[in-house]
């Protein structure tokens, strides 16, 4: 459970770096937006690590309960990058990689998803309510995301690689 626990909080550091870049708004450059790209795409990865750790285990209430905490902080973070991004659109567009952005979202969501699905599968009965309102919280936020880039185009393959310079 260890190496599930560095995951996540590995997840939890990379999507704060990646708000510190999306909230830079107007101000933000083509290559900040490629690194953005290149952040998403580690942040995806490191949630295939730790869904891959997660699947092997069979946490204790404890564990389980250190893991909802953290998925806690995941998800208000993804709420916040995905608002932001929403509210960044017109930029996006503007340097030609709302494409970009779009597919780096679908990854995300994908990713989180099976997240979800096996933190849901592990809590004990005691939590599932807790689990279940975030994966809802989660859901929603990527709907009303995905739905503001639906169509868009641009910088798509802009920004293939990793970024893990945090």
């Amino acid at each position: 459970m260890d190496k599930v626990q560095k995951n996540l909080t590995d997840v939890e550091r990379k999507l704060g770096k990646a708000n510190k870049i999306v909230a830079k708004g107007s101000a933000m450059s083509l290559g900040d937006a490629i690194k953005l790209g290149r952040k998403s795409n580690s942040i995806t990865s490191t949630i295939r690590k730790g869904i891959k750790e997660y699947d092997g285990t069979t946490p204790t209430d404890e564990e389980s309960k250190k893991v909802l905490v953290i998925m806690q902080t995941i998800v208000d973070e993804t709420e916040a990058q995905l608002d932001l991004l929403v509210k960044n659109k017109p930029h996006f567009e503007k340097l030609h990689v709302g494409g970009l952005v779009k597919k780096n979202m679908g990854k995300t969501q994908a990713a989180s998803l099976d997240l979800s699905k096996v933190m849901l599968e592990k809590a004990p009965a005691n939590l599932k309510e807790e689990a279940e309102a975030l994966e809802k919280r989660r859901g929603a936020a990527f709907a009303k995301a995905t739905a503001a880039f639906e169509g868009l185009t641009g910088g798509e393959d802009q920004a293939d690689g990793e970024d893990d310079s945090d």
